[in-house]
């Protein structure tokens, strides 16, 4: 048996507001790994939950985790969770579901990604940011651009997040706690993605977000119950 919560937590982490779909869950013994990538293919990321989850050590593919979710939602309190060769099998007390898996070769590939320590700008994630972000994105939701970018302040260097463009509406803000390697000029990056991840996450321990100033946004964060999760944001190409 495991919570319910657990398990929606681990999805909510991948799925990001439907933007993941297709995904493979691979089991071993002691852990539960899911590597994810969006259609745009802008986005690559990792989900680690190191525990068991009741599941037999193997790959499960999962076509469909918007339909996934709305099965969970129904379940309450602790879930039984196994499967057999064509079906993941959810049960709470009152309900019992058989959800169809789906061959994982049929799966998208996630190419890999390897942590460098070339980065340009790092910070630590607060509340105090996951607000600022949030709020600035709410308030100009039909804008699905962001960037990152270093400019001079009184003392020293500045972090400067802004929603929306050079041609659109903007809010700005300072990250206040950032290290910075490099200056570099405004890298573009898709706003909506990056407010699914800070949302998903609210609920992270500790975190960082490094940014490459060749356009690679990577966020890592540790969000209790041994529950792991990363993400790496591939710059947009046009600054508009």
């Amino acid at each position: 048996m495991i919570s319910k919560k657990v398990i929606s937590d681990i999805v909510s982490k991948y799925s990001l507001g439907n933007n993941i779909e297709k995904v493979k869950w691979v089991i071993t013994d002691d852990k539960f790994h899911i590597n994810f990538i969006n259609d745009s293919k802008n986005l690559v990321g990792y989900i680690d939950y190191r525990k068991e989850i009741g599941l037999k050590p193997g790959d499960y593919g999962i076509f469909n985790t918007s339909q996934l979710i709305k099965c969970l939602n129904i379940l309450d309190g602790d879930i039984l969770v196994d499967a057999t060769t064509s079906k993941l099998n959810l049960a709470d007390t009152n309900y019992d579901i058989k959800f169809n898996l789906a061959d994982p070769a049929v799966i998208p590939n996630v190419p890999d990604i390897n942590d460098s320590d070339d980065w340009s700008a790092k910070f630590e994630i607060s509340d105090e940011f996951i607000t600022r972000f949030v709020k600035s994105k709410d308030a100009l939701s039909e804008l699905d651009t962001f960037t990152i970018e270093t400019r001079d302040g009184f003392d020293d260097l500045e972090l400067i997040f802004t929603v929306g463009t050079n041609i659109t509406n903007t809010i700005e803000f300072k990250v206040d706690n950032a290290v910075m390697n490099h200056t570099f000029e405004a890298l573009p990056f898709d706003s909506n993605l990056m407010k699914e991840i800070l949302k998903a996450n609210r609920d992270y321990h500790s975190g960082e977000i490094r940014i490459n100033k060749k356009g690679l946004l990577d966020a890592h964060l540790h969000c209790g119950n041994d529950l792991y999760t990363g993400y790496y944001l591939v710059r947009k190409q046009e600054n508009n």
